[in-house]
């Protein structure tokens, strides 16, 4: 017997919301993902609605790099658009990827990447730097001072007040100015415009689920919050969909290294590891207060993280060389201009001390156990075992988050023997924004 079969047209871009939804809920791979999301704007919208965080049950590192036209001479390179290209690792991290042994830091150090690597060209990021932020979502920031969150599979963008004229952002008063700039200049807001968003914080996905059928490309906007570092200052600051401008926020100390939004409420560490919640108000603006001290022994210069890890908030200390501002005619100019060299870790605990004016305190711990703990501009705790083996238990993994550094102070700090495992890639300088943790 013959039969014969007739296969209809299909119109892919209508294809039911419910359908495309189900199958954006069972990608499990990075690279499927991308495949899904650049079909069409319908398939975009239900990837960035379902999985709006992306699938890997591991962080994927993001790299924002600078692509110059080939074949141009070097006026024409000077004076063409330059567009920004993300560059995902989505697989193996730094572990599975071989790497040159090094006995010294002089040596040189690159990465040939085993793990699979996307590279998505995007105009929209053009001219801006980047930030890692959460949901799937990065904070942008724009040579104008203009800041925007974008989610880079969807290709959508939420506008957010540009950047703020805090007075004491450029007031040599302030604690911090005298030791990052020439109180005899005249310095102008702008002059940070680089530099001037050192984190920014989601209190929740700024998506709530669509209500419109498969053919609409719009969505709902939620009722977020967003924290920001600003400046060298490390100015605290929040917004809100549709505001005009960013909301200082009222702070007991200065020079805050990281915020995190940890049961339902915001948090902070200042330089010397004291930890800050902050209380909102309808009429005035947010107040923290400081409920652990930090701990003993603590240097202000070492960077501070905040990380949530099962249910625990943890203190994340980075100890970091001084950076050593070089040029050419410089006898150290193999050396790394800085390097990351220890970890310290704590726990916020209640405090038991009788007499205590504070609520909590900061207990160090030696072990982390089954936990993995990835940290930079955007920082997360992860089971080992959820990575398949491709990130080792007990250890922290960082990238290099200094303003002005060039990619290469990242790697791996094994807590149990205390020794950290340096990797940098190739060319780092071709880095407009800091590597950092996409989540």
């Amino acid at each position: 017997m013959r039969f014969k079969y007739t296969v209809g047209k299909v119109d892919w871009a209508n294809l039911p919301k419910e359908l495309l939804t189900t199958i954006a809920k069972h990608l499990t791979f990075l690279e499927d993902v991308i495949s899904f999301s650049v079909v069409c704007k319908s398939w975009q919208l239900a990837v960035a609605l379902e999985r709006p965080s992306l699938p890997p049950k591991f962080p994927v590192l993001m790299l924002i790099q600078i692509k110059d036209k080939q074949g141009c001479g070097n006026e024409d390179k000077e004076n063409m658009q330059i567009q920004k290209s993300f560059t995902l690792i989505s697989r193996g991290l730094f572990v599975s990827l071989e790497k040159e042994k090094r006995t010294s830091t002089s040596e040189s150090c690159t990465l040939r990447f085993e793990s699979h690597v996307c590279r998505l060209n995007f105009i929209k990021a053009a001219y801006k730097r980047c930030l890692g932020s959460k949901f799937g979502w990065l904070l942008t920031l724009s040579v104008d001072s203009q800041i925007s969150l974008l989610h880079p599979f969807s290709r959508h963008q939420l506008q957010l007040p540009p950047n703020p004229n805090f007075d004491d952002l450029v007031d040599p008063h302030h604690p911090a100015f005298s030791e990052l700039f020439d109180p005899n200049m005249t310095h102008k807001p702008e002059d940070f415009s680089d530099t001037f968003i050192r984190k920014a914080v989601l209190s929740s996905n700024p998506w709530k689920n669509s209500t419109c059928n498969s053919t609409c490309n719009d969505y709902e906007v939620s009722d977020f919050v967003i924290m920001a570092i600003f400046s060298e200052a490390c100015i605290l600051a929040i917004a809100r969909p549709g505001d005009r401008v960013w909301t200082k926020v009222q702070v007991p100390s200065h020079y805050y290294y990281d915020t995190i939004y940890y049961k339902d409420k915001f948090y902070a560490v200042d330089c010397k590891g004291a930890l800050v919640v902050f209380e909102f108000f309808h009429d005035r603006s947010p107040r923290g207060t400081v409920i652990a001290p930090g701990p003993q022994g603590m240097i202000d210069s070492f960077i501070k993280y905040l990380v949530e890890s099962s249910g625990d908030l943890l203190l994340v200390s980075r100890a970091r060389t001084k950076c050593v501002r070089r040029t050419k005619y410089d006898v150290r100019i193999e050396e790394p201009p800085y390097w990351t060299y220890r970890f310290k870790i704590f726990k916020l605990e209640e405090c038991t001390q009788v007499g205590s004016e504070y609520k909590y305190n900061w207990i160090e711990l030696n072990n982390l156990g089954s936990k993995t703990l990835f940290v930079g501009t955007s920082s997360v705790s992860l089971n080992a075992s959820d990575s398949r083996g491709s990130c080792q238990a007990n250890c922290i993994y960082f990238t290099d988050d200094f303003q002005y550094g060039h990619g290469h102070d990242m790697g791996v700090f094994n807590v149990e023997n205390g020794t950290v495992e340096h990797h940098f890639l190739n060319k780092p300088s071709t880095y407009s924004s800091v590597p950092f943790w996409y989540l």
